[in-house]
């Protein structure tokens, strides 16, 4: 190995040591979806339960099994490597998506990512399905179809426009198998999940005044077959949306820099207003 590759390596594991300690300092203020969701849902999985005993849990039940290396460790060990690995996604999803380094930056500084860093939700795996191919993409999209639904119907007419029917067959058989086994291994675990989510507290839709900007964005999608207005649409159409799934609409917009920032700029203007109490 080459002393180049050591330095390296030593650099890499002594910023992780800093992270894993520094996040440990401030573990009793984030994290408050892994603790009372996440966390528990992948233990019960692990220990042979459904998921759904924890009433909180409403994604799809594959959503566990990219939890379960982190819910080896204790709920603090695993939550903090969780946390860590999301930094880590949210930089590499934004450089996929064209980020350069001042969009980077800007995006991994922008409210809705600082605030999911917080609550430590999965809307990483969202982002990561939004660079995936296809057919492994769906599976990502619909772990929060909230947060990108309308990137169904964009993949639907662009495999229909790469092979007709058959490779729309080819792309999305899978994931409606998955569907259909998913209901038979753990009932209908849609029903009843979602009716006290519309009034909550956290709940950061705009519905029903933003649909007209997300019908807008999906027909442009469509038209044009333009991916960034499918990632950025679906929050516009979602009756139900915490705050720090709104960064599917960073997604979409982080390769127009000037747009991008004016966008991240107004979010953390409206985040002062709220915290002065206006």
């Amino acid at each position: 190995m080459s002393k180049n590759k050591i330095v390296l390596i030593a650099l890499l594991s002594l910023l992780f040591i800093i992270m894993f300690f520094g996040i440990k300092q401030i573990w009793n203020s984030v994290g408050i979806d892994w603790k009372e969701t996440f966390y528990p849902a992948a233990r019960a999985m692990l220990n042979g339960e459904s998921p759904y005993t924890i009433p909180t849990f409403r994604n799809a039940p594959w959503t566990i099994f990219f939890l379960m290396p982190f819910a080896l460790f204790s709920e603090t060990t695993g939550g903090i490597l969780f946390f860590i690995a999301s930094i880590i996604v949210y930089a590499w999803v934004a450089y996929r998506l064209g980020a350069n380094r001042l969009t980077l930056i800007i995006f991994l500084l922008s409210p809705p990512v600082v605030y999911g860093m917080r609550m430590l939700n999965v809307d990483i795996f969202v982002l990561i399905g939004f660079v995936l191919p296809a057919q492994i993409g769906l599976f990502f999209i619909l772990i929060k179809p909230q947060m990108g639904i309308v990137m169904i119907p964009f993949w639907l007419l662009q495999t229909y426009k790469q092979g007709g029917i058959k490779k729309i067959a080819s792309t999305f058989l899978p994931v409606v198998a998955a569907l259909g086994i998913s209901f038979l291994l753990f009932g209908n675990w849609l029903s009843g999940r979602q009716a006290d989510l519309y009034d909550s507290f956290w709940n950061a839709s705009l519905w029903p005044w933003a649909i007209p900007i997300g019908i807008v964005l999906t027909a442009l999608s469509l038209r044009d077959l333009r991916q960034d207005f499918a990632m950025a649409a679906s929050p516009f159409l979602s009756p139900y949306l915490a705050y720090h799934s709104w960064v599917s609409v960073l997604a979409g917009l982080i390769k127009h820099q000037f747009e991008f920032i004016i966008t991240v700029i107004s979010m953390w203007l409206v985040a002062v207003i709220i915290a002065l109490g206006f």
